[in-house]
């Protein structure tokens, strides 16, 4: 018996489909959620149920509530579990464990300095969960997805792909910054492949774009490629000063924003890859609708 946490997400719905076959238990804030829990606040309560495996997906990307959920509420799910803990514990964290500007072709090996409270907790709770692991016998499996693409994408991405399909995203001039990218739909098939082999994996499909190239395909997806427009550095700062109350300039052009959007990080995924035998999607393609072998109907 698998549960789930997160299932109402974006990538717990693609999990949740590749297991499909197997009896299934969810956690999440949903009404149809089996456990209605929300572990940024409380600790499940299981009663004697075993769980062969335990695949982690609830977390945020706030950074008001990151440690409350991403580390905290870890810490509740695994109390929840030492009764009867699980044979194979698998962890879904984030590339922000690794610093914005670590540069290119990032392994799992490279050190996990985390610049922002959201990647912060998600490296606290990697830790945490390799100790309890060692200490269970547990076969712990932590996935480290680049920015993830797929039906009911939330959060940040979400308001990138509303202020792209409108033109209203700002971009700085001369920000060549590169990111990776990956399908959700990937992500869950190394899932379904690798769930009881442990180890750490970052996923990302090998075709890093410029953060500029990303949000011009989100614009895309909608029927038509926008050209944003491009600001140069000086002027968004004195915009910025001017006219911060307003929501738009606020969220493009607040001076963390876009320092964190001109620096570069992709990752190498290939180690997920190869173990769990997948061919990654070109993301971009995808978001564009121009990979003829991706299922567009999941």
């Amino acid at each position: 018996m698998i549960l789930l946490t997160g299932a109402g997400g974006m990538l717990g719905a693609y999990i949740a489909e590749q297991f499909k076959e197997e009896k299934v238990v969810t956690l999440g804030l949903r009404q149809e959620s089996d456990f209605i829990v929300d572990l940024s606040k409380e600790k499940p309560e299981f009663g004697e149920v075993r769980f062969d495996t335990v695949i982690h997906t609830a977390g945020t990307e706030s950074q008001e509530d990151s440690m409350q959920l991403n580390l905290n509420g870890t810490k509740r799910l695994v109390e929840a579990l030492e009764k009867n803990p699980p044979d194979n514990f698998v962890y879904i964290s984030s590339y922000k464990v690794y610093s914005s500007d670590a540069g290119e072709n990032i392994t799992e090996n490279h050190n996990t300095w985390a610049d922002d409270v959201v990647g912060k907790s998600k490296a606290l709770a990697e830790n945490f969960l390799k100790e309890w692991a060692l200490k269970n016998d547990i076969t712990l499996t932590i996935i480290r997805p680049a920015r993830m693409f797929g039906n009911g994408v939330k959060g940040e991405t979400l308001q990138l792909f509303n202020d792209a399909i409108s033109g209203k995203y700002l971009h700085i001039r001369g920000n060549h910054a590169r990111i990776s990218l990956v399908c959700a739909l990937d992500v869950a098939k190394a899932i379904r492949c690798l769930y009881n082999k442990g180890g750490i994996y970052n996923a990302a499909d090998g075709y890093p774009v410029e953060f500029i190239e990303m949000v011009e395909s989100l614009s895309a997806n909608a029927g038509a490629k926008k050209r944003m427009t491009h600001l140069p550095l000086r002027w968004a700062e004195w915009i910025w000063r001017l006219g911060r109350w307003v929501p738009l300039i606020n969220r493009n052009l607040h001076p963390e924003t876009v320092e964190a959007r001109m620096k570069t990080l992709t990752l190498d995924g290939s180690h997920l890859a190869e173990r769990a035998g997948i061919d990654y999607h070109n993301t971009k393609m995808v978001i564009e609708r121009l990979d003829k072998t991706y299922p567009f109907t999941q």
